[in-house]
């Protein structure tokens, strides 16, 4: 096996506790530790790391960061990696979904997020974040030439019918009160690989954990997957290593399994 030399790791239900919503202290060590052992340590999200959303891991330092689901990939001195918005057709078909099922979605750019109209799923969803809900906006106000991320506040009951109309996305849900839409171009597994390449490193040479639907393709993807307790049967059923839960040392546990630290 070769040896692991980067390691990706999801923020929500991963690097922190879904309980207390923070990153234990054995994983902030780990974290610390392995890159003092020459390891590149690299946040692989679904959001985008402005304002609040960036409050759990503000004090803690990466060597790269791929954001909404690999849509928009950098490194700590702002270098951009990839920068992938969405076609605005499909910007305008999400809008019109919404009019049609009767739901509202967050748009993120690179530099605001905002919501086209609230409602009692969005509100539970950013208080999971403790986070206010973000600015509404306008439909018509909407830079459609510049969204990164699109995430529809709807029940996994309307999957499906987000899936039939928009064939080039794929549907990521990992929250009972939203799902992720990224271009079937995208992905936390494209970051992946193009962070890899940035440091001349293989994927052999990768090892990647989390916990969601969206993190399926960057557990598949890397030398070695690992899914953490609690995780979606999918990621499970993708990684070489199950982990622990979080609030039992996930993250300390997996980098001393595989010799990291």
């Amino acid at each position: 096996m070769a040896k692991i030399r980067a390691v990706f790791t999801d923020i929500d239900n991963t690097l922190t506790s879904p309980i207390t919503h923070e990153i234990p202290q054995s994983a902030v060590r780990a974290l610390e530790l392995a890159r003092k052992n020459g390891i590149l340590v690299v946040a692989a999200t679904g959001r985008n790391l402005i304002g609040n959303l960036k409050q759990p891991i503000e004090n803690q330092e990466f060597d790269a960061y791929i954001t909404v689901n690999g849509q928009y990939c950098y490194l700590p001195d702002g270098t951009t990696l990839r920068f992938a918005p969405f076609d605005p057709d499909v910007v305008e078909r999400t809008i019109d979904l919404g009019l049609e099922h009767v739901f509202f979605a967050s748009y993120c750019e690179k530099g605001r997020i905002y919501v086209n109209g609230i409602d009692p799923l969005m509100e539970e969803f950013f208080s999971f974040f403790k986070s206010p809900v973000p600015p509404v906006l306008p439909v018509e106000k909407i830079d459609k030439e510049g969204i990164l991320s699109i995430i529809p506040f709807v029940p996994h009951t309307l999957d499906e019918n987000l899936r039939t109309a928009l064939p080039e996305c794929q549907l990521l849900r990992w929250s009972p009160y939203s799902c992720d839409l990224v271009p079937k171009s995208g992905g936390k597994e494209v970051g992946l690989s193009m962070i890899l390449e940035h440091f001349g490193l293989s994927l052999n040479e990768s090892l990647a954990i989390g916990d969601g639907g969206n993190d399926v393709g960057m557990i598949s993807t890397a030398g070695i997957g690992v899914a953490v307790g609690g995780a979606v049967k999918a990621a499970k059923d993708a990684a070489d290593f199950i982990a622990p839960r979080v609030d039992d040392n996930a993250i300390e546990v997996t980098f001393k399994h595989f010799g990291l630290i």
